[in-house]
C-alpha cells in the first residue's frame, strides 16, 4: 500500500480557449497514467468538462471525466470565481501534497473565438502570480506552465511564423503578449522547477497520434508517449506547425511526472513537415 509520501498527485489548471484549452486535455492525459494517485482540478468553468465538443478532433470525443465513477476517487475540482480576487487561502490547502502543478492559464489569440476574455481579462499573470505563492506555500517544487513561442525574444522554432507572432504580440496582441510575458518573469524570478511549453500551434481539427515532437537547435527529437524509453530519431526538419490539443496535455503531464527539462523554455509541434 502506497504511503502519502509515495503518492503521485497532479494539481491541474486550466482556463477557456487556446492554449487553455490544453489544461482541459490535461486531465484525460492524466487519467492515462495509472502512476498518478490524485488530481486536483482548479479552475473558474468547471462547466467547460460537460461540454459535448471540446473544440478538438480527439478520437470519439469527450465526457466529463468527473462523471465517471471509475475515475471518481483520483478525482477533485475546485471552483474559483476569478484569478483576478485574491484566492490565495482558497487554493494553497489543496497544492499540499502535490508532486507537481500544471498551469494553463495563458492564452495568446483572446477574444478571437472567446470574447468573453475581453470582458473578464487576461489571467496568465494573475493566476500563476497566485499559483507561485501557493506552490512555495505548500513547498511544491515542479510546475509545467503553457506559453506560446515568440514570447520574450524567444527565436527556438526557426520558422517565418515566429517573427509574424512576435510581430502580434508587439501590435494587435499585445496584452496577451504582456501577459504572458509577465507569467514567464514572474517564474523565473523565484527557485522553482519551472517548464514553459510552447506549443507552435493546437489545431481543432489535428487528430491526436500519441507522439509530441521537441524543437532542439540542430536535432529534433520525437517522442512516443505511449512508450516507457525516450526516443533519440534524429530529423533533418523543423517542427510542423499544428498539432492536437491532446498531444501537448501529454507531453505536459510528461514532464510533471518525469520530468526531463529544468528551468527552461520547450518548443513543440506535429511532425516535421507536416502542416495539416
Amino acid at each position: 500500500m502506497k504511503t502519502s509520501s509515495d503518492c503521485c498527485k497532479l494539481v491541474i489548471l486550466y482556463g477557456i480557449g487556446g492554449l487553455s484549452d490544453v489544461g482541459r486535455h490535461a486531465i484525460i492525459a492524466a487519467l492515462e497514467k495509472p502512476s498518478i494517485d490524485k488530481i486536483t482540478v482548479i479552475t473558474s468553468y468547471p462547466e467547460k468538462l460537460d461540454e459535448k465538443n471540446w473544440e478538438c478532433n480527439c478520437p470519439g470525443g469527450h465526457t466529463n471525466p468527473f462523471n465517471d465513477s471509475n475515475m471518481a476517487s483520483k478525482l477533485e475540482i475546485v471552483k474559483i470565481d476569478s484569478w483576478k480576487n485574491d484566492q490565495l487561502n482558497l487554493i494553497t490547502q489543496h497544492f499540499v501534497g502535490a508532486t507537481a502543478v500544471v498551469s494553463c492559464l495563458g492564452h495568446r489569440q483572446p477574444g478571437w473565438k472567446d470574447p468573453e476574455l475581453k470582458k473578464t481579462g487576461l489571467i496568465a499573470y494573475d493566476g500563476n502570480k497566485q499559483v507561485i505563492a501557493a506552490m512555495e506555500a505548500a513547498k511544491v517544487d515542479r510546475v509545467v506552465v503553457i506559453s506560446s513561442f515568440g514570447i520574450n525574444g524567444d527565436k527556438s522554432w526557426p520558422h517565418w511564423a515566429t517573427k509574424f507572432m512576435a510581430c502580434l504580440f508587439k501590435t494587435f496582441q499585445r496584452k496577451a503578449g504582456k501577459d504572458l510575458e509577465a507569467m514567464e518573469n514572474a517564474y523565473t524570478e523565484t527557485s522553482l522547477d519551472y517548464l514553459f511549453v510552447k506549443p507552435v500551434g493546437i489545431g481543432e481539427e489535428v487528430v491526436p497520434v500519441g507522439r509530441y515532437y521537441l524543437q532542439e537547435p540542430g536535432k529534433k527529437r520525437v517522442h512516443d508517449v505511449f512508450s516507457d524509453k525516450e526516443g533519440d530519431k534524429v530529423i533533418e526538419d523543423i517542427v510542423g506547425g499544428n498539432m492536437a490539443k491532446m498531444d501537448a496535455a501529454r507531453f505536459m503531464i510528461d514532464e510533471a511526472v518525469s520530468p526531463k527539462l529544468h528551468r527552461c523554455s520547450q518548443t513543440l509541434g506535429s511532425a516535421p513537415g507536416k502542416w495539416d
